[in-house]
């Protein structure tokens, strides 16, 4: 059977033609969930915060129970029974009531007014300070804060290059966005929750002032004080009272006996803050150290902490809501096809 040349044949009225391969929905947003994740990830690396923020938090704990108002308060009242004693040697000194030269005694009546200084502006910049480091205390652990940073921003690049390929094969890549919106909420939770507004105008202020503290040379300054008051206690509770008590058996020695009973607790107070800051130099200067991390951008590390999780976490948030949003012609070729299939489309 021949056909007519120039009609259609019966092939041509019942074969279904090839469809379309979809087309890419919006990439971009994957491409800026990358790039972020990427970031949150290098960001503790390059600055070093993963070893710092330890040292930091170790920091935080030694000093806990220096930073207490009873703490403080037995201090100075330490001071000022030290402060006594050398008013109750000079007394003596005065009304004639002192027999010989005692050599340890006497460098610690000469020093004290340097060791009074040094010790109270320390106490001092404690004291100045509780407030900034109770801030600082409440923040969750600073050795997790360079995961908080890591571990979304891992999630991130993987949602964001699993979403990416979904997304140029015309899918919406739902769940891939799921996992980039989860972790960006995380990212905004870490600073609301966690109190990072509160505590990054805490930090500089801490820093600054412990800055001329927490020093190797400060600390065996302080060793060297210490070393002036056992040896002149040593000399006061063995030699001095006993000689005074004989030649002037009715001499005042109120202060030296105070100094006396107060001795032990005291002595075991300051070499315990004196251990503790010694131990905690290297510490303190790596904070230092990632605080000015940020520094060539015009602002320290702990001053933009809060920032640093909250705004890649809207940006990210705001990017997985957008990539939702289908093109336009991708919205007109579905209500073109919705129609064709209709029954009305049909007649039409």
């Amino acid at each position: 059977m021949t056909t007519v040349s120039g009609l259609p044949t019966y092939s041509e009225f019942v074969s279904n033609p090839e469809p379309a391969p979809p087309r890419p929905l919006k990439r971009w947003p994957f491409v800026l969930i990358i790039a972020l994740g990427a970031i949150l990830v290098l960001a503790p690396i390059v600055t070093g915060m993963f070893p710092r923020a330890v040292k930091g938090e170790a920091m935080i704990d030694a000093f806990e129970p220096y930073m207490t108002r009873s703490s403080i308060d037995g201090y100075r009242h330490d001071l000022h029974v030290l402060d006594d004693a050398r008013t109750n040697v000079l007394t003596l000194r005065q009304n004639g009531q002192q027999p010989g030269s005692f050599d340890r005694v006497d460098q610690f009546v000469r020093d004290y007014p340097e060791i009074n200084y040094h010790m109270s502006g320390m106490i001092g910049a404690i004291d100045d300070n509780r407030q900034n480091y109770q801030k600082l205390a409440e923040v969750p652990p600073f050795g997790t804060l360079p995961w908080l940073f890591a571990l979304p921003g891992a999630l991130l690049v993987g949602a964001g290059v699993l979403g990416y390929r979904r997304a140029q094969a015309g899918k919406q890549a739902v769940v891939w966005r799921s996992v980039a919106g989860l972790a960006a909420l995380g990212l905004i939770a870490v600073p609301l929750l966690g109190g990072l507004f509160t505590a990054s105008t805490a930090a500089q202020p801490l820093i600054n002032d412990l800055r001329p503290i927490l020093t190797h040379d400060e600390v065996r300054k302080l060793q060297g004080y210490f070393v002036t008051l056992v040896a002149a206690d040593g000399e006061l509770n063995s030699r001095y009272t006993a000689a005074v008590r004989v030649a002037h058996p009715e001499a005042d020695l109120t202060g030296i006996n105070t100094l006396e009973t107060r001795w032990q607790p005291m002595t075991s107070r300051f070499a315990a803050l004196i251990g503790a800051m010694n131990d905690n130099v290297r510490n303190f200067d790596a904070v230092v150290a990632l605080n000015e991390s940020t520094r060539p951008l015009g602002f320290g590390a702990f001053r933009g902490l809060g920032f640093f999780y909250l705004v890649p976490g809207i940006f990210v948030l705001a990017a997985t809501v957008e990539g939702l949003r289908l093109p336009s012609r991708v919205l007109a070729r579905s209500a073109a096809s919705r129609d064709a299939k209709s029954p009305g489309g049909a007649r039409k």
